[in-house]
């Protein structure tokens, strides 16, 4: 379990991290952008026309990543990682089916690093926290 956790860790990391990367700079990695339907257009174009949207996203990847890689703080980043995770899977699977296997692979390995790591999640789960 131990090497599987490992092998996941160190796979997601590094998708992100690289994936993060290439937004910034995309002559690194030339790839091909995938065919996508019009509502996949329109819903890329109003992240694109907020102005922040995907730099703040391609940060916090490219941070989560290497937090992943280093193997500090992963609890926590995965949780971070989780939604967006969550996004990447829905937009492929529901607008862009064409990169649906890459998007469920990714909300695949966090939800079993999730698992994964759930002892440090129990606190979190409290129904009646207490200050103190």
């Amino acid at each position: 379990m131990k090497i599987a956790v490992l092998i996941a860790r160190i796979l997601l990391g590094l998708i992100f991290v690289v994936f993060g990367l290439n937004f910034f700079f995309p002559q690194v990695l030339h790839m091909a952008q995938p065919p996508m339907s019009k509502e996949a257009m329109a819903f890329s174009g109003g992240l694109w026309g907020s102005g922040y949207f995907f730099q703040y996203m391609k940060v916090l990847e490219i941070l989560s990543g290497i937090f992943l890689l280093i193997n500090r703080y992963t609890a926590f980043f995965l949780l971070v990682l989780l939604p967006i995770s969550l996004n990447i899977c829905l937009f492929h699977t529901i607008l862009a089916p064409a990169g649906a296997p890459m998007g469920i692979g990714i909300l695949v390995l966090n939800i079993f690093l999730c698992i994964a790591y759930i002892k440090y999640y129990t606190t979190i789960f409290t129904a009646k926290p207490t200050v103190g």
